[in-house]
């Protein structure tokens, strides 16, 4: 394996804490759900909204990140997304009423797929294939970093201080790496031969239907929409059902996540650097179908021992899955076309997310939790069916 760029570790530290604020925010949120719906006076179904209204705004708005990212760098991307998820964060933190509570978690959204859109841009630029596995490993840890420290932390100042008081957090977490990553992480080039003129919209409407006529950027697109869909319609509504199956508070739900956390941060960058020797694609075909029988066994389970291991598995399926999956998914564009590809995979993703929040919401209410985990076990199976049939490079 080549050697790994110059201050390489530097790049994953800082994208790691770029990453692990954002999904800190995104997956407190299903913790805080049973406080938020008792103050807000909401149903359940209802409180899908603040998932779909996240996750569609975000998914839009990256498709005009995408080429700007390309023209202007991923650096400027990423300080402007802090910014605005800053902003978004402040709202929720003084939010008296659902509407606003939206509308910041919405401006919220549109931040962080700034910051999700730029940072897995600038891993692919900056290291090259044959050690991106690793480097997206050890990067998109962060996802269950934030399980670990993020959530179990979100759901004790909540106890203790109220549901706002977590999005108030999370916003002056955001200036403080906004005025670190300024000075701490190398700025890259932008690729110049990407013109003012192709950021037009007619232009990029082009580059975008340009990926539909791939093969393989059409099954990269598809497979992110379900694997994202059958990860958070699981996750959106777990909060709810673990207090309302088994009565346990918010900071006791965070421990379920703490472990499910743990077993995933661990095995994350380990699971990188093994794709980056078997193939990224047949390891997402067997994670995310380990995942998928997961999923159908833990309805099944009580409070205890088994529950917490069966979220533990969970975890490891996905840090064995994420890693990989974006490594792969940044090498079917070409270099100067990849905050495009990127933009509109994650278009797929929250549009994916959102829809799933929606179905799961609805399926909660009418027929419980043990359908919404049949719905997202089958959709995580057909993220793994589409990646055979559609990426099929074999270098990949």
């Amino acid at each position: 394996m080549p050697a790994r760029p110059a201050h390489g570790n530097r790049v994953v530290t800082c994208l790691f804490i770029v990453l692990f604020l954002g999904v800190a925010d995104s997956q407190i949120l299903s913790p805080l759900l049973p406080a938020i719906r008792s103050q807000m006076g909401k149903t359940s179904a209802e409180m899908g909204y603040l998932f779909t209204g996240y996750s569609l705004c975000a998914g839009l708005s990256a498709l005009a990140w995408g080429p700007l990212s390309d023209r202007f760098g991923r650096k400027p991307g990423l300080l402007a997304g802090l910014a605005a998820f800053a902003s978004g964060s402040g709202i929720c933190h003084w939010a008296l009423d659902f509407k606003t509570l939206l509308t910041g978690r919405i401006l919220t959204g549109m931040g962080a797929s700034m910051l999700s859109l730029n940072t897995i841009s600038y891993a692919a630029d900056f290291f090259p294939y044959t050690n991106r596995g690793w480097a997206m490993g050890s990067i998109l840890s962060s996802y269950f970093a934030a399980l670990i420290l993020g959530v179990p932390l979100g759901s004790y100042i909540g106890d203790r201080f109220g549901w706002n008081a977590v999005f108030g957090a999370t916003g002056l977490g955001a200036v403080a790496l906004l005025a670190a990553l300024a000075w701490f992480l190398p700025s890259l080039s932008s690729h110049g031969h990407i013109r003012a003129p192709e950021i037009l919209i007619v232009q990029q409407i082009r580059t975008y239907l340009a990926f539909f006529k791939s093969q393989k950027t059409l099954g990269g697109l598809m497979s992110s929409f379900f694997a994202s869909a059958g990860t958070m319609g699981f996750l959106a509504f777990v909060g709810i059902w673990l207090h309302d199956a088994f009565r346990v508070p918010a900071k006791q739900i965070g421990l379920l996540f703490l472990a499910s956390g743990t077993a995933a941060l661990v095995a994350s960058p380990l699971a990188g650097s093994l794709s980056d020797r078997i193939g990224k694609r047949m390891q997402f075909v067997l994670s995310n179908t380990s995942l998928a029988l997961f999923l159908l066994l833990v309805p099944n389970l009580h409070w205890g021992v088994a529950l917490f291991t069966a979220f533990s598995a969970i975890g490891l399926s996905a840090a064995f899955r994420q890693g990989p999956m974006e490594a792969l998914l940044t090498e079917v564009a070409a270099p100067g076309r990849r905050g495009s590809f990127i933009a509109l995979k994650n278009s797929f993703s929250q549009l994916g997310i959102g829809l799933a929040a929606l179905a799961s919401g609805i399926l909660f209410e009418t027929s419980g939790y043990m359908a919404v985990c049949v719905f997202c076990a089958i959709i995580n199976l057909a993220a793994a069916g589409i990646m055979i049939l559609l990426v099929r490079d074999r270098n990949l």
